[in-house]
């Protein structure tokens, strides 16, 4: 054990107490290369060392600690959990461990950074409860009340075999709640319920206690919030406001306003908490997501100017701590909510190409099969995509929207409903052009797709039935499994008709020369099909039923506060039907909105009437006057830039066992693979190489190097080599003269592991890394993990993506941006904050 503490004191302190507790993983005899002597939970954790960051709040959290740097790095642990940056903040708790393995509180810090994670979260509380013994009574009943809520106290196992049942099978292995019955579900939301609000209690008695410890009382707003999810609602908004406001009479920028605007984030009540979204950002502006919260009460509140502002502010922090930590997007918890908000608040109030823009750069962004791919929510790729249909759907961009389905950003994906949506735009888009052969073809397109879930349907019908039958069940069983299945198609097969069946209505009142008998009928099945109001009301009064169009007009503003696009369609049918000063009324408000709005949308055209009424000049926008309850901003580019930017690749020289020195400066002005592994010695890195040795020449025919870099020595690679590749080699003689059609290099003392972060620091070992590094010498791509990356198809199609990408825009892709996006905000910035 004196060799671990050598090693790594923390993780020694793990396999202490995990000796005593069965539940955690055992140190095995034989640990993979790569993977932590834990087990498999910390293989997924953070790996890499934290350090202090600047500007993340005004928190202290005493505890026991060997010196002041350990209390330091745990008052930044704490300030991230306020700021819910979870994975960063048990980073830092495992530096607290690092630097004091004797401090019970870092565990509870990582318990309590594993919200999404209850089995590492359990872990992790057992480890503080069984280190209780060395705090003060205040931290243990923080602890205490962790590991009871985790049900890990005592001397017993991490839960008693009764309690557990409700998720074992037969044989007591812990089954997938998705695998669960209706009765075991109900047991297993109970029981979290109860622990919910025995939680709430056990914070409760800390600050009776404790009535000075603000801390505690940020945690019982929080979980009073948190509860909610378990079925618990939050019994008295206004006591929670109470407690609130004891914290901020201590420490007025204090981050509990990230859970003040959570407390009251609803339309009718958001007004109360405007200056806590104001000052939820500056109480810890290195946290993205605390910049992110302000925006919830503007969009509330209709003000999608200073919403947006918020989530600009969100990405710049966020794309600042990619470039300087070396990550790649959607590795940030929530960077892809935020930045998709960011363009819905572009598109509320006219900002139609920064919208654009902005979903293109999220389709842009690196994927990866874990993080971002285009059949996973949440993401970069799947918001910018729907984003960006949205905002070119909204604002009538129907030749856009075609000339964009020949690109990458609206490719053909697998998806089904994607697909489905892609057609029926598309089609959307041809019918308002006039276009019938596009038109035809879309409708095709949608019919085929109906078909193909239909005969899915009927796959999957046979497939449970046969399964069904195999268990020999009773008649009624058989009969909720087809329904099940049923059930389970019917919305997106319903969809699809819909889809379908509506487009030809489109087509056809767009065509009519004069409303027919079923005209009004056909407007008000599209209505029900869920098209835009504000399209109808436009071709309602195209056709001259004014009394319609001004119904549906009206009706698309309702619960759309300060969105421009609807405002300015009301204002022109109000002109056309007649209503001149109430529709002079609606463009002087919408005009307080419009600063940075794009005049030549249609939907801008149209007022172009009611602008010369106003003796307007063409440009009739008004420029953008900050409230009084935002004045004195800071300037949003001290916060970061406003697009991802690639990291610059740092330099590196290895020896490769044969005499020569390779540098990636030798690769320069051409794109290379830079493939970290950990010695043959390896099985799985072993396979890798094999992996891509075979396809190095696929690589090379699409421009890109490969070269692998291993943590042997050069005499070792030498003794198991035949021969050295060289940059520029031809990879079929390589491969045939060497078996490795790549260089492989030498980095024993792990200095170029580390400079990429593809290093363990906290057991200082070595991790698998793969690299896309472009001709500019910028990595475009990348994978850390404790296994090598081993889909070399998907990495070459990515790659070939990438430097695409790489080649049209800008090496500073900002700039191309910025031209078409973002000059314009960025003289209205200066004009909206006097003060910088």
């Amino acid at each position: 054990m004196g060799y671990l503490h050598r090693r790594s004191p923390v993780l020694a302190t793990l396999v202490i107490a995990a000796a005593q507790l069965p539940a955690m993983a055992r140190m095995q005899d034989a640990v993979l290369e790569g993977h932590s002597s834990h087990g498999e939970a910390f293989n997924e954790g953070p790996r890499q060392a934290a350090y202090l960051m600047p500007s993340l709040g005004n928190v202290h959290f005493p505890v026991t600690a060997a010196h002041d740097s350990v209390q330091a790095f745990f008052d930044q642990g704490v300030g991230q959990l306020h700021g819910f940056w979870y994975f960063e903040a048990e980073r830092t708790f495992r530096q607290v461990a690092a630097l004091d393995p004797d401090c019970a509180m870092a565990y509870w810090g990582m318990a309590m950074a594993n919200v999404d994670n209850s089995e590492r979260a359990a872990s992790f509380a057992r480890v503080a409860w069984l280190k209780r013994g060395l705090v003060t009574e205040r931290e243990r009943a923080y602890i205490d009340a962790v590991a009871r809520f985790h049900e890990v106290e005592g001397p017993a196992e991490r839960r008693p075999a009764e309690d557990q049942s409700a998720q074992e099978g037969e044989a007591g292995e812990k089954k997938d709640e998705d695998c669960l019955d209706e009765d075991e579900r109900k047991a297993l939301k109970a029981e979290r319920k109860k622990r919910g609000e025995q939680l709430i209690k056990d914070y409760e008695e800390i600050v009776w206690d404790y009535p000075d410890d603000i801390e505690a009382k940020a945690f019982l707003v929080n979980r009073a919030w948190l509860n909610r999810r378990l079925g618990s609602p939050i019994s008295s908004r206004q006591a929670n406001e109470a407690i609130l406001q004891q914290i901020f009479a201590v420490e007025p920028e204090h981050p509990a306003h990230h859970y003040r605007i959570h407390l009251w984030d609803a339309k009718d009540q958001a007004a109360r908490v405007v200056d806590s979204a104001n000052r939820s950002g500056p109480s810890s502006p290195g946290i993205a997501h605390m910049w992110h919260m302000g925006g919830h009460i503007f969009a509330r509140l209709g003000r999608h100017s200073d919403a947006a502002w918020q989530q600009e502010a969100s990405a710049r922090v966020d794309h600042g701590q990619m470039i300087r930590d070396q990550l790649i997007p959607d590795q940030i918890s929530n960077y892809a909510h935020n930045n998709e908000w960011l363009t819905r608040s572009m598109r509320h109030h006219g900002r139609v190409r920064e919208a654009v823009a902005l979903a293109k750069n999220m389709i842009e962004l690196p994927r990866h099969p874990e993080y971002n791919r285009l059949d996973k929510d949440y993401c970069s790729a799947t918001f910018g995509r729907r984003r960006l249909l949205e905002t070119l759907e909204l604002y009538e961009q129907w030749e856009e929207l075609i000339a964009l389905a020949g690109s990458m950003y609206l490719e053909p994906s697998d998806q089904a409903t994607d697909r489905a949506q892609r057609a029926f735009l598309l089609g959307k888009a041809h019918a308002y052009l006039g276009d019938e052969a596009g038109f035809d073809a879309q409708l095709e397109a949608l019919a085929a797709l109906v078909d193909e879930a239909r005969s899915k349907r009927t796959e999957d019908l046979e497939r449970a039935e046969d399964e069904a039958l195999a268990d020999e069940p009773e008649p009624g069983d058989l009969i909720e499994v087809m329904e099940g299945v049923l059930t389970e198609h019917q919305d997106e097969l319903a969809e699809l008709r819909d889809q379908h069946a509506s487009l030809p209505l489109l087509w056809k009142v767009l065509r009519a020369p004069f409303p027919d008998e079923g005209f009004e009928e056909n407007i008000e099945q599209l209505a029900e099909f869920g098209f835009e109001k504000a399209h109808l009301a436009e071709i309602c009064l195209s056709a001259g039923l004014l009394e319609r169009a001004l119904e549906l007009a009206r009706e698309s503003t309702e619960e759309r506060d300060g969105r421009i696009y609807f405002h300015a369609t009301l204002a022109h049918v109000l002109h056309v039907t007649g209503e001149s000063e109430e529709a002079l009324d609606v463009f002087d408000e919408l005009r307080t909105w419009s600063a940075r709005a794009d005049l030549d949308m249609p939907v801008f055209k149209r007022l172009d009437a009611l602008a010369r009424a106003r003796s307007l000049p063409a440009d009739w926008r008004v420029p953008d006057e900050a409230a009084p309850d935002v004045a004195g901003r800071r300037s949003l580019e001290d916060l970061g830039p406003l697009h991802w930017t690639p990291p610059r690749a740092p330099d590196w020289t290895c020896p490769d066992g044969f005499g020569n020195e390779i540098s990636l400066s030798d690769y320069a002005g051409q794109p290379v693979l830079v493939i970290f592994f950990l010695g043959f010695k390896c099985v799985h890195c072993v396979e890798q190489l094999n992996a891509f040795a075979p396809r190095a020449e696929a690589f090379a025919d699409a421009g890109i190097q490969i070269v692998a870099i291993g943590t042997n020595t050069a005499e070792q690679f030498a003794a198991s080599l035949d021969s050295p590749v060289m940059p520029g080699d031809d990879v079929a003689q390589a491969a045939a003269e060497h078996g490795f059609p790549f260089p492989i290099l030498s980095d024993a003392d792990l200095d170029v592991f580390k400079r990429y972060r593809a290093h363990d620091d906290f057991e200082n070992e070595a991790l698998h890394g793969t690299f896309l590094v472009d001709a500019k010498g910028r990595i475009r791509w990348q994978d850390i993990s404790y296994e090598p990356f081993m889909d070399w198809e998907f990495l070459l199609d990515e790659s070939n993506r990438q430097l695409r990408l790489s080649d049209e825009v800008n090496t500073d892709p900002d700039s191309a941006r910025k031209a078409t996006a973002t000059s314009a905000g960025t003289r209205q910035a200066s004009r909206q904050n006097p003060a910088d």
